[in-house]
């Protein structure tokens, strides 16, 4: 089976420019740096901390989990020296930002580039010892005669966050990410996965990620797509991503 990726190379420098910013850049580097409980709680405060006053008052953030909020005193209390340069990015990451739905949409943006970056270099590391495995981001997929930039209705899903082939192996993966996870009103993104694991006849892996908990991600799933059969799609949530 023939795979390949087609980059959308607009989307690209779009993504690459964010990911650029100092302070994006910065939070990237920490979150790359860290592994197990220490990603765990500088992921968490990412997924659960969207508005520049939740950065002000951290232990009033509804969903930010205790043991986190236990974390980021005992950090705080140390003076730990990578904890005060994260938050010093993230708070002026966000307050540069007009705090009005508007303001919120585009910080939004900005945000959904650090789990992506995230993975995306990880990915890179895993296989690095295999230089022919192509890996690529904001990509359209090529499986043999099907392309999915071409193959789509108006309102269908055609590109993915990451994507990534071994030919040797016959054998790849692709990802969709969110800080969050919101996607309500885009059922045609989990149809998108589903159709790309069929077509290459499961040699392909999809992945729906998130810096959420996966039992969150998967309860959002349900209440919004009840009846729909989710076994073809692999979650990864927080704890899979600190795996990486």
């Amino acid at each position: 089976m023939h795979v390949d990726f087609s980059v959308d190379e607009r989307s690209l420098r779009y993504i690459e420019s964010m990911e650029d910013d100092p302070d994006i850049k910065a939070v990237i580097s920490i979150l790359l740096d860290k592994r197990k409980e220490d990603f765990h709680n500088y992921a968490s405060i990412v997924c659960f901390c969207y508005r520049e006053e939740d950065l002000i008052n951290l232990p009033d953030v509804k969903h930010l989990p205790n043991k986190v909020k236990a974390w980021i005193k005992r950090k705080s209390f140390d003076q730990d020296p990578a904890y005060f340069t994260f938050f010093k990015h993230l708070f002026s990451l966000y307050s540069g930002f007009v705090q009005t739905y508007e303001g919120w949409d585009k910080l939004g943006k900005h945000r959904s580039v650090i789990p992506e970056a995230y993975i995306y270099h990880r990915t890179k590391e895993k296989y690095a010892s295999k230089p022919k495995v192509k890996i690529e981001r904001e990509c359209f997929v090529i499986i043999d005669g099907w392309n999915s930039r071409v193959n789509r209705t108006k309102d269908e899903g055609q590109k993915v966050d990451i994507g990534v082939w071994d030919d040797d192996a016959q054998h790849g993966e692709v990802y969709e990410i969110k800080v969050k996870m919101y996607i309500k009103e885009k059922e045609h993104q989990l149809e998108f996965l589903e159709t790309i694991r069929k077509i290459s006849n499961n040699k392909i892996n999809v992945f729906l990620a998130s810096f959420a908990p996966k039992h969150v991600v998967l309860q959002h799933l349900k209440t919004f797509f009840p009846s729909r059969d989710l076994s073809q799609i692999n979650v990864l949530g927080v704890d899979e991503l600190q795996e990486l």
